[in-house]
């Protein structure tokens, strides 16, 4: 059998989006998830840039550089402006 197939919408408004950040930080490893949630929202990486980040890459730093894993392209992620609105 395939897999099901799940319908996710966008989450067009602020209000959303600030609800749903508060509710990630509430779990478990609720810190995390929210600057996985950050960090894609604010710079617009894929899912998998994302992933292959590693607590190093950005712990206690300003800014950080990677290699996009699809185009093989650098690119300097500001950190710094991720916890700002």
């Amino acid at each position: 059998m395939g897999q099901k197939k799940i319908n996710v919408k966008p989450i067009k408004n602020k209000e959303t989006l600030i609800q749903f950040g508060e509710e990630l930080q509430k779990g478990k490893h609720g810190k995390r998830d929210f600057l996985i949630m950050a960090i894609g929202i604010k710079t617009g990486l894929r899912i998998s840039d994302i992933l292959n980040l590693k607590v190093s890459d950005v712990k206690n730093k300003i800014q950080t550089e990677i290699v996009e894993i699809k185009t093989g392209k650098k690119r300097t992620l500001h950190l710094k402006s991720l916890t700002s609105n």
